[in-house]
């Protein structure tokens, strides 16, 4: 999940110490956007950062490189990774986050691997294990009416629109219902920013 604006890392770490089996922090990218990340400059240490982050997804299989892996391993040196990172950024997945496998109320039996990206929201059905089958039901942003965290029902829901149909709610039920929610806001604020050049 992401931090809250009034946690303090220090006092969750201390916190959480005695009851966290590994290193309960780390840091991630907060940024969506390939047109935002190509303005920084090169060296910068968030260029070296988010170069480290991709190897970290490609070897997740959360950046899908398919045919490409040979390739990127080949670019997978520091002193390579504008490289690595040109071709990662064409890649499916490259600024996503995925998150882990969850219930959700358009499917009957099995589970959704959520994942929140600058093109889409997409939700590709698995088994309750989190082993992947092959349909993805992929929404644009614009097609998105409405989202909101249910901290009751530890759900996270939004409603979307369809070709001439009634607009339709969903609920995905996992812990991390605020975290999406925030992924869905920065989207937002991120889509304004090309918008308006912010």
């Amino acid at each position: 999940r992401k931090l809250q604006p009034h946690e303090i890392p220090h006092q969750l770490y201390v916190q959480n110490y005695s009851t966290a089996s590994s290193t309960c922090l780390c840091v991630r990218r907060w940024l969506f956007s390939i047109n935002r990340e190509l303005t920084l400059p090169a060296g910068e240490l968030a260029t070296k950062f988010i170069f480290y982050q991709a190897v970290d997804e490609v070897n997740r299989g959360n950046i899908r490189a398919d045919g490409r892996l040979y390739e990127l391993k080949a670019l997978q040196d520091s002193k390579r990774a504008p490289e690595y990172l040109a071709l990662a950024r064409t890649l499916p997945g490259y600024g996503d986050v995925v998150f882990p496998h969850c219930a959700c109320d358009s499917r009957k039996d099995g589970h959704v691997v959520p994942s929140v990206g600058m093109k889409s929201f997409r939700l590709h059905a698995c088994r309750e294990d989190g082993s992947l089958e092959t349909q993805t039901v992929e929404l644009t942003w614009d097609t998105i009416t409405r989202w909101e965290s249910d901290e009751e029902s530890m759900a996270f829901c939004f409603q979307y629109s369809r070709n001439d149909k009634p607009l339709r709610w969903v609920k995905v039920f996992t812990p991390y219902h605020a975290f999406l929610a925030d992924c869905f806001d920065r989207i937002m604020e991120e889509r304004k920013w090309d918008d308006t050049g912010d």
